[in-house]
């Protein structure tokens, strides 16, 4: 589809560029742009920006007041000032000072001169406004280039001058190509979700064009011909590989020479024995884990070197299931959406996305049911709608049939025939050979990752003259099959031709990691479906409700009536020590309970996550947030259950009521033993690796937390001690409890019954969980890193 010309006035009653011609009379100017319209205005008069026709910067919106805003310039320069609109104004996310409705303005607001400021009028939903004041005798869009005397809008949203209406990725309003003095332009992002790339670089500020750029945003490249943006028309790309090499650092070969070349449109299997490099071939061929030599390109663009942008054509389906077991089908996908779409998308949008990619996978009957009620097949069905929501044009699967029947196994390779028929590429490793019949080509991988065949599934059997696919596998065992394939015709007719150069290519390095956008929205979203995972889960919610109630009964088996009171005890801490050490342990295990499989039970989850955008400090927050809330909660309720009819401290040092003091402190242990568990879920390899850590966590409180044996001026036990939870906390706890007297001996200077010293064993818990929250984060960075070195 061809894009407008530039240099040619905007069709009739289509919006356009328009440039006020008006001459700044001190060099001063302001450039207002909205829905593909430019307008630029001296500082002569105030612009009024608004829903009535005769406004400077009309804008057609219910939401928008008929006078909303003006931009004027005062000594100072130009300011924004709010005219008592109805839903408001704001500036760059932030809320203009209102003005009052049908009387004075508000609050002129500066503009920083040369920076566009985005202007969201008419609050959430309403229309967008780009502002930029310039001074100095500078002119509007000149970071790099020339004036702007037409702009032409690249984006999803049907307002603009070139729509990508079929790619989610892209955002509303993408990018700009501004023309200025003839036969020259400069392209510049709008703020998008994803980023715009000037060929396979990513823009940061303008630049100018020249004619056979391309300009890439989300799955969609355009071309700039000197004239006018081209988007792409429909044709057959191709996804090649030439000279793939992998190694580990031992210097074992992984892959050796792997050269193919796919059309979109085609379904490509690949097999061959186990440690043949199959999955080593898939995270060179996706980018995730670059090849050491060789190149891989789709339509003739290195995916390396423009991984950046080519990343948003690439689906990846994992082995393991990556959506929340516990969720609906729906509910997880529009999860997913909002993670992975960009951020102007409207939940409508986001909604009408998921219901057409479980239309594609044949689950739009399914989408209401819990995941894990579905059967493999619709699960592995499931994994492959979570990618098709950002419409990928290569679609690379590992091992979808793994533990799948035969039937089952064949129902899933016919809808990978399906999706490849809508013009992708859908290339599958597989160890199964019962489905190969639906394959346009399959690739067999000899040990040591070299390739022994690579054609169509009916030239397999003759090309190694045997009756069945298990025999071919047997030829393998025979090395020289590698060499009569690569002499053979069928690899000149499928690979095609490559070069042979006496060095090997250049290393490919290392894949750049992928722009995170919008923290706080991920974070937010996170939450969210953390929250509904745990809603969803019941045994998940009975371990919440019940630990509490278990240990609060188990606490009040202990003899005697005192309480914390040691008033009521005639002086004898016994009864208090025992009880705080059950306070102590009992928030403590809580807090390991909860968080010790949290991370290592979702890693595939996270991984994939990760490798597609998601933030890792939204992730670790989300978690920090939900699950060391939720150990909070359940620390209060046991210690008020445990305490419920005994008499509490005497006299608290910080609260009136000592009971809620006690509470906070083990609050403080549950959610500190919260954070360590995260870390040690982050570091556990595997699920059966947490259980003898949880039991080596707790049984360290209950040593080392200072009640059963003194620890202080005992020599490297003490100073261990320090890095425990149950430490810090029993001490507080202590210190509430007045467990040693103000004055005399002091057996243990932590605690000391004083609101400073109970404050310090507080700090001491603050500090303890920042040094886990740190390992925690290291720890997330080093799984990911393992997963993608070679092997």
């Amino acid at each position: 589809m061809a894009g407008r010309r530039l240099d040619q006035p905007p069709p009739p009653g289509r919006p356009g560029a328009r440039t006020v011609a008006a001459r700044p009379r001190d060099g001063t100017v302001v450039q207002l742009s909205a829905s593909g319209r430019v307008w630029t205005f001296d500082g002569s008069r105030a612009v009024v920006v608004g829903r009535d026709p005769r406004s400077d910067v009309h804008l057609p919106d219910e939401r928008v007041s008929r006078a909303h805003l003006a931009v004027r310039h005062e000594a100072r320069g130009w300011v924004l000032q709010d005219l008592g609109s109805r839903n408001g104004t704001s500036l760059d996310g932030t809320a203009v000072p209102p003005g009052t409705v049908g009387g004075s303005p508000g609050p002129a607001v500066p503009l920083e001169p040369g920076r566009e400021h985005r202007v969201q009028v008419g609050g959430h939903g309403g229309p967008e406004l780009l502002v930029r004041s310039v001074s100095g005798g500078q002119r509007p869009g000149a970071d790099a280039g020339p004036a702007a005397e037409r702009m032409v809008v690249i984006g999803r949203d049907p307002a603009c001058d070139v729509v990508v209406a079929d790619d989610p990725m892209v955002s509303r309003r993408h990018a700009a190509i501004e023309l200025g003095a003839p036969g020259t332009a400069v392209v510049r992002d709008l703020g998008s979700s994803n980023g715009t790339y000037l060929n396979g670089t990513r823009l940061a500020g303008t630049a100018v064009l020249t004619a056979g750029d391309t300009i890439g945003m989300g799955g969609t490249m355009v071309t700039w011909d000197g004239r006018e943006a081209v988007l792409p028309g429909r044709r057959a790309a191709t996804l090649s590989a030439r000279h793939l090499g992998v190694s580990t650092r031992g210097g074992k070969r992984l892959l050796d020479d792997v050269s193919l070349t796919v059309r979109a449109g085609q379904l490509v299997a690949v097999i061959g024995p186990s440690g043949a490099g199959k999955s080593t071939l898939l995270g060179a061929l996706t980018g995730l884990r670059p090849a050491g030599t060789g190149r891989v390109t789709w339509d003739g663009r290195d995916l390396y070197e423009g991984y950046g942008h080519l990343r948003h054509l690439i689906g990846l389906v994992p082995q393991d299931d990556v959506l929340h077991r516990q969720l609906t089908v729906r509910r997880a996908l529009g999860f997913a959406a909002r993670l992975r779409l960009p951020r102007d998308t409207t939940a409508a949008e986001r909604d009408e996305r998921v219901r057409r990619v479980l239309a594609e996978v044949g689950l739009s009957e399914q989408a209401d049911q819990r995941i894990d009620s579905l059967s493999g097949g619709q699960r592995k069905r499931t994994s492959i709608a979570l990618e098709l929501l950002t419409a990928p044009q290569l679609l690379f699967l590992d091992e979808p049939t793994s533990g799948l029947d035969p039937g089952l196994d064949r129902q899933v390779m016919e809808g990978l025939r399906a999706l490849a028929d809508g013009g992708r590429v859908v290339l599958v490793v597989t160890h199964s050979v019962l489905a190969l019949d639906q394959c346009d080509l399959v690739l067999l991988l000899a040990t040591g990752g070299r390739v022994a065949f690579f054609g169509p599934p009916g030239q397999l059997l003759s090309f190694f003259g045997v009756p069945d696919h298990a025999a071919v596998f047997r030829a393998l065992d025979d090395p020289a099959w590698v060499a009569r394939f690569a002499a053979s015709p069928v690899r000149r007719a499928y690979v095609g031709a490559t070069s042979v150069e006496a060095r090997p290519p250049p290393p490919a390095g290392e894949a750049p990691a992928p722009p995170r956008p919008a923290p706080v929205r991920q974070l937010v979203t996170l939450v969210r479906r953390n929250l509904a995972v745990v809603a969803a889960d019941r045994l998940f919610l009975a371990l919440l409700v019940g630990m509490p109630v278990v240990l609060a009964v188990m606490a009040h088996a202990f003899p005697g009536e005192a309480g914390l009171s040691l008033r009521a005890a005639d002086g004898d801490p016994a009864e208090a020590q025992q009880r705080i050490i059950v306070l102590v342990v009992g928030a403590a295990l809580m807090g390991a309970a909860l968080a010790v499989r949290e991370f290592v039970a979702e890693r595939p989850i996270y991984r994939r996550e990760h490798a597609v955008g998601l933030s890792p400090t939204a992730y670790l927050t989300s978690k920090v947030l939900v699950v060391g809330g939720a150990v909070a909660v359940q620390s209060v309720a046991f210690t008020l259950l445990a305490l419920i009819g005994l008499p509490g401290p005497d006299d608290p040092r910080l609260l009136p009521w000592g009971q809620a003091e006690v509470a906070v402190a083990a609050a403080a242990v549950g959610v500190t033993m919260c954070i360590a568990a995260l870390a040690v879920s982050a570091l556990a390899r595997s699920t059966d690796q947490t259980m003898p850590a949880l039991v080596a966590l707790v049984m360290g409180q209950l040593v080392l937390c200072g009640g059963l044996f003194p620890l202080a001026d005992r020599a490297g036990l003490e100073q261990f001690s320090w890095a425990l939870p149950a430490r810090a906390g029993y001490a507080a706890m202590a210190a509430t409890v007045q467990l040693q007297p103000l004055s005399g001996p002091q057996p243990d200077p932590l605690f000391t019954p004083t609101t400073s010293r109970w404050a310090l064993d507080l700090g001491l818990l603050a500090a303890q969980a920042a040094v886990f929250l740190a390992l925690t984060a290291w720890a997330l960075a080093r799984s990911v890193a393992r997963h993608g070195a070679p092997r």
